[in-house]
């Protein structure tokens, strides 16, 4: 698990946000963030192109927009950058939910830094009471 020293001090807003590589219709919630994203797999480990949207406090994803149907909870889960597979652009999801760590690459630094903002801020809009903290990607 790599962190970058540097950080963006950019501060984003989720509001009529979409991916690069996605798009946002007018009809659609305000507050989703879509696009497609390449995912490594759980038990063979290759990377595939999926489908993500992402809504309140859960990561969708699947094999189209009509087909994301699986869920990555976000409520306390840690993002960071990462170089598995010597991958540029990739990142992490450790879900303290369900235990595992899902791991995505964006097509562009700008696009992992969008979806890596745009999780961030979905994160800590989850978050309750006193364990509420500052959003930060590491």
């Amino acid at each position: 698990m790599a962190s970058s020293e540097a950080s963006d001090s950019r501060t984003n807003s989720l509001t009529n946000r979409s991916s690069s590589t996605g798009h946002n219709d007018d009809d659609s919630h305000p507050n989703e963030f879509k696009g497609w994203l390449m995912k490594r797999t759980r038990l063979s480990r290759k990377w595939k192109k999926q489908w993500f949207l992402l809504q309140n406090t859960d990561l969708h994803y699947g094999n189209s927009p009509e087909d994301a149907d699986k869920k990555i909870p976000l409520t306390n889960a840690e993002i960071s950058e990462s170089t598995i597979d010597k991958k540029t652009h990739a990142f992490l999801i450790k879900s303290k939910e369900n235990g595992r760590t899902y791991y995505m690459q964006a097509d562009t630094n700008s696009s992992q830094n969008d979806w890596m903002q745009a999780i961030c801020f979905a994160k800590a809009a989850g978050q309750k009471g006193d364990n509420s903290q500052a959003c930060v990607v590491q």
